[in-house]
């Protein structure tokens, strides 16, 4: 299987929004109220993380629609990916793998050795996925994540997200 990952567009926003909201029906009954609006976006939420993130769309045999995306952003000596989603219906068939090395590679590109994410403590087959592909949880204690490095993750934090990270190359 061939595989086309691209940084996305501004205009390509809506293949990153649409991506992600086939997955609402995952989180729906397990994300905070409060948090809902990270997992039902809109042109808004495009608008306002297309300015701060790189973000990247995965599609097979290079064409059709595309299948996965997520999003890369350097935060001081470590990267932070955010938004890796896998169409659902999609998933079981290595594209969530294929996302994770790309953006190991970007960081890699960007002199970064360590990877972050959060996924949701009640979301086992994200965090199942996360530690097949090398993560370690990092910070589990929402004050122990809020107050890592001044609060650089507290625009990011979910209710109930679990820190995990990868160390590259080692």
């Amino acid at each position: 299987m061939v595989f086309e990952i691209i940084r996305a567009t501004r205009d390509m926003m809506v293949h990153v929004r649409d991506i992600i909201n086939s997955n609402y029906i995952l989180y729906a009954s397990i994300v905070d109220a409060r948090d809902l609006g990270e997992h039902s976006v809109t042109d808004a939420w495009a608008d306002k993380n297309f300015k701060i993130r790189e973000f990247y769309l995965l599609r097979e045999d290079g064409r059709g629609e595309y299948v996965g995306a997520g999003s890369f952003q350097v935060l001081g000596d470590f990267a932070y990916v955010g938004y890796l989603y896998v169409r659902f219906g999609c998933q079981r068939r290595g594209l969530g793998q294929v996302l994770v090395s790309f953006l190991g590679q970007r960081a890699m590109e960007a002199g970064i050795r360590d990877l972050r994410l959060f996924v949701n403590e009640k979301a086992s087959w994200a965090r199942d996925f996360y530690a097949r592909m090398g993560f370690t949880l990092y910070l589990s204690r929402k004050e122990d994540i809020l107050g890592l490095d001044g609060g650089i993750m507290t625009p990011f934090y979910e209710e109930g997200s679990l820190l995990m990270r990868k160390l590259l190359g080692t």
